[in-house]
Parts: structure tokens; C-alpha cells; sequence
């Protein structure tokens, strides 16, 4: 006879969750990040996409992570509904083993800092993919740390929890290049906005990687206008096959291989969209 002392100690863990979960400082939806809405692939009788689900995750301060879905929309959920939906997620799940040979943190962290942890999003979750997430843009931050670019981010070390990498902690920035367009009270330097991002992109391909992500968004700007490249999730050597790649809207196909043509292309759709969206918010 065999026994299934597994299920029964999944419960038991469960159980023992629940109280934790109750007590967590999540007062509403902005506790939570990220937070999703996902819909149907058929519109309803109005043309309107139909709402399927909310889906969202929350890092608690000693960086266990949970999970959670709803059929509310996501400015309808209050803090009940979202603690009894959430769901503990494994350290395995979620953190990868944290390598003898990488650099280091140590908390507090100021304001001029901040720390980028793993992207609770349910493509994701209880794949086991999100701790090789974690693991390759580690081994991109490392490599760039060694070989840093002024308009690249700055990646100070890890976090370590448990013998696990919790965290990224990287240089502050006030907005995006999307967020700074869109601001419009003042006007921005295109040419040499565009100059500094080649120039960190020409860096990468040096290295013989790709970034295979770059977009507005990917792209912080300081007080001085100042561009740096982030996010390097999708960041790997070219020919090498990703987990993540590319932006809808900013990728000319789509694409399961780091190459850095991928780059050139978005170079070329960033300025197109520079040059107009910066005439448009100057107009407005």
C-alpha cells in the first residue's frame, strides 16, 4: 500500500498560511503588484472586449510571495476579497539559489535606490520559470557591472533571503521616457536623447548580447533628460533562445531568439516615435 503523505502536509501548510495571509498590510489594490486584467478574445455586442479576470501578486516585507486571481474587476476589489484569494507561492517557485559568485546588497535602501524583485504574473507562476528570470538578468547585470555604459543603468548587487536571490537593486529614476513625453511642459532633446541610447545600445552589441526589449518603457529619464536603458529581462547573447522577448507594437515580428537586429528595429521605431509624439505633446 503506498500513502500520500503529501497531500495532507500541502493542507497542513495551507492551513498555517491562512492566518498570515489575514494579518498582511494590504489595505487595497495599490498593495498590489502587479496587477492584471485579462479578457476574452471575443468582443461583446458593443465591440468591447469582455472581462475574464483580475490577477496579482504581493511581495511581503521578508519577501515571501503570494498569488492570487478574482473575477472582479480590478477597481472593484477590496482588501477581503484580495487576502482570501491569495495564495502562497513556494521559494522554489518563485527564487532562485543564490550563486557564491555574485555581488551583494545589504539593506536598508535609500531612496535613491530601489529593488527589483520577480514579475508575479500567472504566465509565469508554477512554471519554474521565474527563478531562471531572476538567474539570467542577473548574469546580464553582473556582466554589465564589469563593463558599465553611462546610459545603462547602474546594478548595485543582489538581495539574499533564505540563500536566495530576493532582489535587484538598481538606480532610481523619476519617470520613463513614455511617462516624459507625455508631460509635454517642456521640450526634449531627440537627437540627443536618441545619440545616448544608440550609444548604449552599440555597448551592448559590443558585448554580444541583445536586449530584444527595448521600448519607451524600458527607457528611464533623469532630471536632465538623461537616458537609461532597463529592464533586461528579455537581455541575452545573440542566437540564444529567450524565455521573454519583445513589446507588441515595438518588435517587427515576433521572435523566440536573442539577435540584435531586434535592437536596430526598435532604434528606428523609437525615434519615429519620438519625433512625433514629442510634436504632439508640445501641441497639446
Amino acid at each position: 500500500m503506498v500513502f500520500d503523505f503529501v497531500t495532507p502536509l500541502m493542507h497542513y501548510y495551507h492551513a498555517l498560511s491562512r492566518p498570515s495571509i489575514a494579518a498582511l498590510p494590504i489595505e487595497s489594490v495599490r498593495n498590489v503588484s502587479p496587477l492584471y486584467e485579462a479578457f476574452t478574445e471575443e468582443d461583446d455586442e458593443h465591440g468591447n472586449p469582455i472581462f475574464s479576470y483580475s490577477s496579482y501578486g504581493y511581495i511581503s516585507d521578508d519577501f515571501t510571495a503570494y498569488f492570487g486571481q478574482s473575477n472582479l474587476r480590478k477597481y472593484d476589489l477590496t482588501s477581503k476579497e484580495i487576502k482570501e484569494s491569495l495564495e502562497l507561492l513556494p521559494d522554489d517557485d518563485v527564487y532562485p539559489k543564490a550563486p557564491w559568485n555574485i555581488t551583494t546588497f545589504t539593506l536598508p535602501i535609500n531612496d535613491k535606490l530601489f529593488s527589483k524583485g520577480p514579475k508575479l504574473h500567472e504566465a509565469f507562476v508554477g512554471t519554474g520559470l521565474l527563478p531562471k528570470l531572476i538567474l539570467q538578468e542577473v548574469k546580464i547585470l553582473e556582466l554589465l557591472r564589469n563593463n558599465p555604459h553611462p546610459n545603462i543603468i547602474r546594478y548595485h548587487g543582489c538581495l539574499i533571503k533564505r540563500g536566495r536571490i530576493v532582489g535587484m537593486v538598481l538606480d532610481r529614476y523619476p519617470m520613463t521616457l513614455e511617462q516624459r513625453l507625455k508631460d509635454g511642459t517642456r521640450h526634449l532633446d531627440v537627437e540627443t536623447c536618441m545619440r545616448k541610447v544608440t550609444s548604449a545600445v552599440d555597448h551592448i552589441h559590443a558585448l554580444e548580447l541583445a536586449h530584444n526589449d527595448l521600448t519607451p518603457m524600458n527607457i528611464m529619464v533623469d532630471d536632465h533628460d538623461t537616458p537609461f536603458i532597463i529592464d533586461f529581462g528579455s537581455c541575452e547573447r545573440s542566437g540564444y533562445k529567450l524565455i521573454t522577448a519583445g513589446t507588441p507594437g515595438w518588435i517587427d515580428e515576433d521572435f523566440t531568439h536573442s539577435a540584435q537586429n531586434h535592437d536596430v528595429f526598435a532604434l528606428g521605431k523609437l525615434r519615429t516615435w519620438l519625433e512625433t509624439q514629442g510634436r504632439d505633446s508640445m501641441r497639446d
